[in-house]
């Protein structure tokens, strides 16, 4: 996949627009287009707009959002209207008709508060969904980022599968040049090819992992198909400085789960308070204007007031309702709790690992140093007539072992990086 043109931010803007045509291949056409070079940023930014989990997490904050319009909706007045007609034949009398017709006007006064709390309730859910919503990007982000660097990874694997493939063909090229010079066995010619069609094996599988990455990567950012792109090479080692301490208290203040779960814990405490003030009494006022007769013009009347309704007994239903809230809230309050001491295990982890990957790269790449040089020592063994083919195959295997060693080493340091960055709840990348 080669890069002839490279997105920039302001485009991804602009292609964000696609979201809202005919369909989804459109959009997706729009928003990639072939040979774009996209950044980490980048490709975050675009599963932002197109993951569908991202689009879900919206619609059920809006959902969300209505519920508050629902409960606001009792702080207005009620107007109704009906009409009846009806016709009866009354034994021994005459068939007749009826009609009726009314208007009405109802508004609550004051329920001594309930109101303001189921209003203050659905708030805080709405809240909270937007807190989860940061939380569902949070976990796309992370997604992404992994398939980005799985494909980094898997690219730089098929280059070294490449340079192995290319050592086997010069050392088959010596060899053939010794045998047919008389200097070396037919086995050492054997021995060579057999070298080179495992390394053109592994390379076969190399270039499949990595079709595999492409494919996940894609997926990630919230698309079945794509056209060719590449991506920018950043996986080269740079130390990422933050103490454990510091990364804890950045995750208690920024983690989205968290903040939905504390949010939601607020919402418990006024669902317990709206259950215990479930007997409180209800003022009403009404007013109504009524047609009725059975022939027109029909006798019109009015009537208005005031209601007032108190709970007498309800079986219990309140002090029911309130222990079911006093479960829930502690309930809420425990789930707290043990997410607070997840996100600590996630610190925790995620700074050891930091750490680990972080001393084995230099450990690594100092191997790749020495296997290098142990390869060079074995073909000039080999072309001195001293050594063998099966140092040389040795020698190979060994380079190309530190080699994808190393690869995968800078991909864990990367990924405990973008681990612990995302157990901290900050923006990635």
């Amino acid at each position: 996949m080669k890069a002839r043109t490279k997105l920039t931010l302001a485009s991804i803007f602009i292609y964000s627009a696609a979201l809202f045509g005919p369909s989804p291949s459109q959009a997706e056409t729009s928003m990639l287009q072939e040979g774009d070079l996209l950044t980490l940023e980048q490709c975050i930014e675009i599963a932002l707009q197109a993951h569908p989990d991202v689009m879900g997490a919206q619609k059920k904050v809006e959902a969300q959002e209505s519920r508050v319009g629902q409960a606001m909706s009792q702080n207005y007045p009620e107007l109704s209207a009906s009409t009846n007609y009806s016709r009866s034949s009354p034994a021994g009398g005459s068939t007749r008709s009826n009609y009726s017709s009314d208007i009405s006007l109802s508004q609550v006064i004051t329920d001594f508060g309930q109101r303001e709390r189921k209003i203050g309730i659905e708030r805080e859910n709405v809240t909270a969904t937007g807190f989860e919503a940061d939380n569902t990007k949070r976990n796309i982000a992370y997604g992404v980022s992994e398939a980005y660097y799985g494909v980094l990874a898997a690219k730089r694997n098929v280059s070294v599968a490449e340079d192995t493939v290319r050592q086997f063909e010069e050392h088959l090229r010596q060899a053939q040049g010794f045998y047919e010079a008389g200097t070396a066995p037919r086995f050492d010619v054997t021995k060579a090819q057999v070298d080179l069609s495992n390394a053109r094996l592994e390379l076969i599988k190399a270039r499949s992992s990595l079709e595999i990455a492409w494919k996940t990567l894609s997926n990630a950012m919230g698309f079945a198909d794509t056209p060719s792109y590449d991506i920018a090479d950043d996986m080269d080692f740079k130390a990422y400085d933050i103490t454990k301490q510091e990364a804890l208290e950045r995750a208690f203040e920024n983690r989205p789960d968290l903040k939905a779960q504390e949010t939601s814990e607020v919402a418990a405490q006024k669902s317990l308070e709206l259950a215990a003030r479930g007997d409180s009494p209800t003022l009403s006022a009404y007013a109504a204007y009524n047609f009725e007769g059975r022939d027109f013009p029909l006798d019109e009347g009015w009537n208005y007031g005031l209601s007032l309704s108190v709970p007498v007994f309800d079986g219990h239903l309140v002090e029911y309702r309130t222990k079911e809230a006093a479960a829930n809230l502690e309930e809420v309050k425990l789930a707290t709790s043990s997410l607070r001491n997840d996100i600590s295990l996630e610190i925790e982890e995620g700074y050891l690992s930091l750490i680990e990957y972080g001393e084995s790269v230099e450990v690594s790449r100092l191997m790749v140093r020495q296997a290098e040089e142990n390869l060079e020592l074995a073909i000039g063994r080999y072309q001195a007539g001293v050594g063998s083919p099966i140092e040389v195959t040795d020698a190979t295997v060994a380079l190309n072992d530190a080699r994808r060693n190393y690869v995968q080493v800078l991909y864990d340091y990367r990924m405990a990086e973008i681990t612990l960055k995302s157990a901290m709840g900050e923006n990635l990348p």
